[in-house]
C-alpha cells in the first residue's frame, strides 16, 4: 500500500514537471519569448533565449526578472545572462548559476552586475 502511494506521487508529481516544461510554449507564445529550458527558485523560468521570468501570484502574471525587481524599487540589470541559456547547468536562484564548463557566476546587487567569481 505505502508503495502505492509513493508511485502515485511520484506520478503526479512527474505529471506537474512535465506540464511546467510543456507550458513553456504557451508561456513562449505570449511573451514572444523562446521555450522554457529550466527554472529556479519559486515561480521563476528561464527560456532558450536567456530571458528570465518570475510569476507574481498577487497580481496572476508574468513579469522579467528586471521588471519584478523594479516593481519592488530596485534598480536591476540581471539581463542579459552573463552566458547563453544553453551553456547554463545548474541556477538555483535568479542570481547564480554555473556553467556545463564549470565557470560560476554571482549577480552582485550592490554593483548591479554579473561577476564570474569561479569555482570553489
Amino acid at each position: 500500500m505505502r508503495v502505492a502511494r509513493r508511485g502515485a506521487v511520484g506520478a503526479s508529481g512527474l505529471l506537474a514537471l512535465v506540464a511546467a516544461f510543456c507550458g513553456g510554449h504557451a508561456l513562449a507564445e505570449r511573451h514572444g519569448s523562446a521555450p522554457i529550458v529550466g527554472v529556479f527558485g519559486v515561480g521563476g523560468v528561464l527560456s532558450e533565449d536567456g530571458a528570465l521570468w518570475q510569476y507574481l501570484p498577487d497580481e496572476k502574471r508574468w513579469m522579467s526578472i528586471d521588471e519584478a525587481f523594479q516593481k519592488d524599487g530596485r534598480e536591476t540589470h540581471i539581463l542579459p545572462l552573463p552566458v547563453e541559456a544553453k551553456d547554463i547547468r545548474f541556477m538555483q536562484s535568479w542570481g547564480f548559476l554555473v556553467t556545463r564548463d564549470g565557470q560560476v557566476w554571482q549577480y552582485d546587487l550592490d554593483s548591479n552586475r554579473w561577476t564570474n567569481i569561479g569555482p570553489p
